[in-house]
């Protein structure tokens, strides 16, 4: 449907405005550590090129004009075919294998290093949404389109404190031949050391969640009651859903992989609650024994 969709400047308004709204001081005490955000990279693309948002600075590359004062904006020629479905989603790192390779080996690295956040433009996006058979789709707005980018900052930016995967090789070898050591030996002795074990993946999910959802009710407050209204709606089928489950021998809906979202809203929506200015902190804690 956007196969020969080329990027307008309404389109690189909004992905510059959700960089602005990230790095706002009413968002300070959710990202207070700005300098996790640094090495971040945020990636689009239309029909003939992929575009880059980088605080980093990029040699070789062609830098365009930038509204937003600590990034450096560039744009890279591609001849891929661009699917439909990658230009109505944005995600917390770039799964399009044929863009990643066009990426400068700067920005090759994994995502701890160089955390990247990728997806559409605002015009496909939003068409797109429209057509997806989802009741009450709260992504249809150019507020949303800017929330739905801020929400996947919140992703890296709790990935950087507390990754929900063993994702420090070093450390995981560390780990496996001090098991090694003591399991092959007597009397050995080793050093103390931290044990760092990483949350499921739903944290996340919650930290982004109440990112999202606090940023809106900041500066997007029409994208908030869109949100309840479609988590209200969600939530009256699931109660009936749950209540009917024997939850010995079947999961929870909280453990179900598509219903991630949903339990990232119940959570979120009560830990804002309970805790409106300190979840951030208390979401980041990290456990380590």
């Amino acid at each position: 449907m956007f196969d020969n969709y080329l990027a307008q400047p309404k389109d690189i308004e909004a992905i510059e405005q959700s960089l602005k709204t990230t790095s706002h001081s009413k968002l300070r005490f959710i990202f207070r550590e700005q300098k996790s955000l640094n090495n971040s990279v945020v990636i689009s693309y239309d029909s003939c090129f992929l575009y880059l948002w980088a605080r980093i600075k990029l040699v070789n590359l062609q830098e365009l004009p930038c509204s937003v004062s600590d990034y450096h904006f560039y744009k890279i020629p591609h001849k891929i075919k661009i699917k439909d479905d990658w230009q109505m989603r944005w995600v917390s790192y770039l799964p399009i294998a044929p863009l990643a390779n066009l990426l400068p080996k700067e920005l090759q690295k994994n995502d701890l290093e160089i955390p990247k956040i990728s997806g559409g433009l605002l015009t496909p996006f939003i068409s797109l949404q429209k057509k997806k058979n989802v009741t009450l789709n709260p992504y249809v707005t150019y507020n949303s389109y800017c929330a739905t980018i801020v929400h996947e900052f919140g992703h890296i930016y709790y990935r950087q404190h507390r990754p929900w995967w063993y994702s420090d090789k070093k450390e995981n070898l560390t780990y496996l031949k001090m098991a090694e050591s003591l399991s092959a030996k007597e009397n050995v002795k080793i050093p103390k050391i931290k044990i760092k074990i990483p949350y499921p993946l739903l944290w996340s999910e919650i930290f982004a969640f109440c990112t999202e959802y606090c940023s809106s009710d900041l500066f997007w407050p029409d994208h908030k009651k869109l949100m309840n209204r479609m988590i209200s709606s969600m939530l009256k089928k699931v109660i009936k859903k749950e209540g009917n489950k024997n939850l010995d021998q079947q999961s929870s809906i909280f453990e179900e992989p598509k219903h991630a979202h949903l339990a990232a809203a119940v959570f979120g929506e009560i830990i804002i609650y309970q805790y409106p200015n300190l979840w951030p902190r208390l979401l980041l804690t990290k456990l380590t024994l």
